[in-house]
């Protein structure tokens, strides 16, 4: 990808990065276009306002993040049960990153106040398409109601991150780990 639509990708990527450090209310526009070596007028020609920067910036935020859990899931089975409970012990891993931060589609979504704002579109096809991910692993592995162990699970997952942001620690995520077992255990007949 290269010419606009580069130098815009590169843009958003730049930004979503500033926004998950410093958060979306901090980073101003000053920042975000020092930081891209263009002008703030630049900038605004390209995406028009900081509310359409922070929404590409989710965008690019996107696949990266999806794949940081699904990716690694997959690489480590090809048994879908497996899989998910992998997904849970590769979030104990993300929390005692020194780079972790919690999500950053909740927390940019935290600080978005405006319920039409183009971001929390992004925000929520982005935890969709997780939640999606889990259901296809549960329906594989023979789950009786892989719909709700989807549902289940996410809340397990999101809580495991945010508790971990708060607390400064591993041991929500590891508490998460053993809660969604139990459930994949519940929900997955042996």
């Amino acid at each position: 990808m290269g010419g606009v639509e580069g130098t815009n990708a590169r843009i958003a990527a730049l930004a979503g990065q500033l926004f998950y450090e410093h958060g979306i209310t901090a980073t101003g526009v000053e920042a975000l276009s020092k930081a891209a070596g263009i002008s703030k007028r630049t900038l605004y020609e390209r995406f028009g306002s900081k509310d359409a920067l922070i929404a590409a910036a989710f965008e690019s935020l996107d696949q990266a993040v999806f794949e940081r859990f699904t990716s690694a899931a997959m690489r480590a089975s090809d048994d879908p049960r497996k899989q998910l409970e992998q997904l849970f012990a590769d979030l104990v891993v993300a929390v005692g990153s020194k780079e972790f931060r919690g999500c950053p589609f909740m927390n940019g979504v935290a600080e978005i106040a405006d319920q039409r704002h183009p971001a929390l579109e992004v925000a929520r096809r982005h935890k969709e398409r997780v939640r999606r991910w889990i259901r296809d692993r549960a329906r594989a592995a023979g789950a009786t109601n892989p719909d709700l162990l989807a549902r289940q699970l996410m809340v397990v997952f999101e809580g495991g991150q945010a508790e971990s942001l708060v607390q400064h620690s591993s041991k929500p995520a590891r508490d998460a780990c053993g809660i969604a077992k139990l459930l994949i255990d519940a929900a997955i007949p042996s």
